[in-house]
């Protein structure tokens, strides 16, 4: 993944590779729509990152569960869910190491250039638009995922 940091004596932000990104996108949404089809568990941890994505709203046949979350609920999830939504990486990411159940990370590039250990726990990911056209192209990915296209 090529992610720069670009700075100048006032801000800096991160870039990431837009193809990257589209292909996180891509792969995020099609393992989402097997889960949607399986009418699978998923455990979510964390608020932060919610990016404007309606999870019960888009993936309707889904079980959301956002109970309260503890290190005994995270270590028998693999007993009760099918799958980790991880909101909030840098909280999490200690906890979800080696955890036998596929973690979906929905991460801010500055998350993931400052924490690269939130890289060895997920497995699918999840990047935080931080543009318009990140946001677009998300979106963009979702209806064609949702429409059935290969992508």
């Amino acid at each position: 993944m090529q992610v720069q940091r670009v700075a100048n004596k006032i801000t800096k932000s991160y870039l990431m590779d837009p193809y990257a990104m589209l292909m996180h996108y891509k792969r995020a949404f099609k393992l989402m729509k097997e889960m949607k089809h399986n009418s699978a568990k998923v455990l979510i941890l964390g608020h932060k990152n919610q990016f404007g994505i309606d999870w019960k709203g888009r993936f309707e046949g889904m079980e959301f569960d956002t109970g309260t979350v503890d290190e005994k609920l995270i270590s028998s999830a693999p007993k009760h869910y099918q799958m980790i939504l991880c909101l909030d990486p840098v909280l999490y990411c200690r906890s979800l190491y080696r955890i036998n159940l596929p973690v979906m990370m929905c991460a801010t590039l500055r998350e993931i250039t400052e924490h690269p250990e939130i890289l060895d726990v997920t497995d699918y990911l999840l990047p935080s638009p931080t543009r318009r056209h990140d946001a677009a192209l998300r979106e963009l990915v979702a209806r064609s995922i949702d429409s059935g296209g290969s992508g």
